[in-house]
């Protein structure tokens, strides 16, 4: 007999209970019978027994029954959910620990999990945190599988499903993709007028048999091609891009030694690699753009593109030997002769960085003269200088000729017909108006700089700029423009001045970033009617100054062997912290220098940085800055300790990697 069937027999014998119960009272209510009652009363208890046990055992089966199909039911809800990679926890939400936990939980993770907090739980394999991570969705890790966490707060349940299949093949679809990239030695032109086929030779197997490592290894999925002298493509996947990332591309920009082969100098690569867009095209256009950012930022250096994340900098160990083929100034210099000869073009104005100093208002106003000879409206915009330039303004009454103009009379003066030109810098946030190209036609934008290029400069076309890290100034890169200019290119002595203290003042009177080209150009502008001898008194520094310089350097700390800081909470003006910088590079041993203070009415800092052979400018830009190699700033808003425990930690870090971190 099945249970269904005992079920309905203990409902038979239930009901004939009570009705023999009904006819027992009956009959002893009708009959007076006393012997009759009795067996009434005992038949009406006898039936009442039978009553209340065919009923306990009627739905004590109903309930079993109705438990069992639960319970089968609930179990097998389980075990289809764990055959799917799927658990399930409940928890209490008053003191958060888990109530109840499936079988796929206790089989992956612990099998002793009821009763446990939700922060003892999630500590062991959620690595962010040593809380319960308060959030709906996060991943986990636990013995090689990857799960994702759901917490359903209102309903007290967190799901764990397991994804470590669909991490795989993501993981081996971002690997498998293609990275694109170009490689170009520096200056290879210059070693082709200067070194023996033999020696070019050597150079390029070098190169090539550095690559051939990797071709070879089969942990890299590595191709190259050189399709012209000097020049490389390279096609890898992201895998191999990461291994490389991993070793900050150390080894890959590590040569033979080069006296070995007969080559005196030190042979360096600049690098450019594109990843993540759709089609190839855009990722050698991309990688083309990347190799150019490298050689902008001074060369010996890889750059990475992508169209998900910002620019990636490695490398940059050393200053690259200085090119003085004078092609690329020409070519320019040629540009911007036809555009100030245009009748199209009515005004120029000249942009120098904010704070400018000597060199930003000597290239700015080389730049200002060449375009009123040819007839044009020119001005410069700057508002804030240093105090030195300041000095120079005042003394020869540039302000009082109109030389200079506010950025909304530029804003004004801006259209089709204006050409707009940045000196001295690339960056239009750092200039003293933002919306400096707002109204101007790209093609009459120009840049003339010898800073490393941090942020994107497609704002302005590639013909339109020269930047050259290489040259010791922007006066200098000026001067040469003036030079190769081939009409109205006439300067007078003022101008010459000008431009002679800017070299001066960004070569320290020729002790740093000197090349045959600096000296050239500083011999043209004395041709002209400018002394060394001005320049020279211009840059030295009063007894007021020497009494700042010496406060600032008052807390001097060595960060690491070499590299000094110093720091403090005064405002004052941005060429004494330069100074100030300096100074600390006069002691032997020493190799970089950094210092902060506050700029004068503002509630910004700023950091100057100098290096001897040592590349300041990766320092910088961790602190949101740049430069070039041995000489690189910072500005913040930041409070002064924070801002001085970015630097440490930067300096500290020594990075390799040159993230532009802004």
């Amino acid at each position: 007999m099945n249970k269904k069937q005992q079920f309905y027999l203990w409902i038979i014998i239930a009901i004939a209970s009570l009705v023999l119960v009904i006819v027992s009272l009956v009959l002893g209510i009708n009959n007076h019978d006393i012997l009759m009652e009795w067996i009434a009363i005992i038949a009406l208890l006898f039936a009442l027994v039978i009553f209340i046990l065919s009923s306990y055992f009627a739905i004590s089966n109903f309930i079993k029954s109705r438990e069992l199909v639960k319970k089968s039911f609930s179990s097998y809800i389980d075990e289809i959910i764990t055959n799917n990679n799927f658990g399930i926890i409940v928890y209490d939400n008053n003191d958060e620990r888990i109530t109840w936990a499936s079988t796929f939980i206790k089989n992956r993770f612990d099998r002793n999990v009821i009763g446990l907090s939700l922060k003892d739980f999630f500590v062991k394999y959620y690595n962010k945190s040593k809380e319960f991570p308060r959030l709906n969705t996060f991943n986990i890790s636990h013995n090689n599988f990857e799960y994702e966490v759901k917490v359903w707060s209102l309903k007290n349940i967190i799901s764990i499903k397991d994804i470590t299949n669909e991490v795989s093949i993501v993981r081996e679809f971002k690997d498998q993709k293609v990275v694109l990239g170009e490689i170009e030695i520096d200056n290879y032109q210059l070693y082709q007028s200067i070194l023996s086929e033999e020696q070019l030779f050597n150079i390029n197997k070098s190169i090539v048999d550095n690559f051939e490592k990797y071709v070879k290894n089969p942990e890299y999925n590595f191709i190259y091609r050189q399709y012209t002298n000097g020049k490389f493509v390279i096609v890898c996947n992201e895998k191999t891009l990461d291994l490389l990332e991993k070793e900050s591309f150390t080894n890959f920009l590590t040569f033979k030694n080069f006296s070995e082969i007969g080559v005196s100098e030190r042979i360096s690569v600049s690098v450019g690699f594109a990843k993540g867009w759709p089609s190839l095209d855009m990722k050698i256009e991309q990688a083309k753009k990347a190799l150019l950012q490298s050689k902008n930022r001074g060369g010996d250096q890889v750059t990475i593109f992508s169209n998900i994340s910002t620019p990636v900098y490695y490398g940059s160990s050393s200053e690259i030997l200085p090119d003085n083929s004078r092609t690329n100034i020409k070519l320019i210099s040629n540009k911007l002769e036809q555009k100030l000869k245009s009748k199209n073009i009515k005004n120029v104005i000249i942009y120098g960085h904010k704070f400018a100093d000597l060199d930003a208002i000597g290239s700015a106003y080389g730049i200002y003269k060449l375009a009123k000879n040819f007839g044009k409206d020119a001005y410069i915009c700057n508002t804030t200088f240093d105090s030195t330039a300041l000095k120079v303004i005042k003394k020869h009454n540039l302000k009082d000729e109109g030389v200079f103009i506010k950025p909304t009379e530029a804003n004004s003066l801006t259209n089709s017909s204006t050409i707009v030109i940045l000196v001295d810098n690339s960056v239009l946030n750092r200039t003293d108006n933002p919306s400096a190209i707002v109204n101007a036609k790209i093609d009459n934008i120009f840049i003339f700089d010898h800073h490393r290029v941090g942020p994107s400069v497609d704002f302005c076309l590639r013909e339109n700029r020269y930047i050259d890290p290489n040259a010791s100034s922007a006066s200098e890169i000026v001067s040469e423009i003036i030079m190769f200019t081939q009409e109205n290119n006439a300067i007078d002595a003022l101008t010459a001045q000008l431009l002679l203290n800017g070299i001066y003042l960004d070569t320290a009177q020729f002790t740093k970033s000197i090349t045959p080209r600096a000296f050239s150009a500083a011999s043209y502008l004395e041709s002209l009617g400018a002394k060394g001898t001005i320049s020279n008194e211009i840059l030295k520094i009063d007894e007021k100054t020497y009494k700042i310089v010496s406060e600032l350097l008052e807390n001097i700390q060595e960060v690491k062997p070499g590299y000094y800081l110093a720091y403090k909470d005064i405002e004052v003006s941005n060429d004494i912290i330069s100074i100030a910088s300096n100074e600390i590079l006069k002691i032997s041993g020493r190799v970089a220098s950094f210092v902060v203070a506050k700029q004068e009415n503002t509630n910004l800092y700023k950091l100057s940085a100098r290096g001897i052979n040592t590349n300041v400018q990766i320092i910088c830009e961790d602190v949101g800055g740049g430069g070039h190699f041995g000489t690189a700033a910072a500005v913040t808003d930041e409070p002064l300790d924070v801002f001085i425990d970015n630097i440490i930690q930067a300096i500290v870090g020594g990075k390799t990697n040159e993230s532009d971190i802004n």
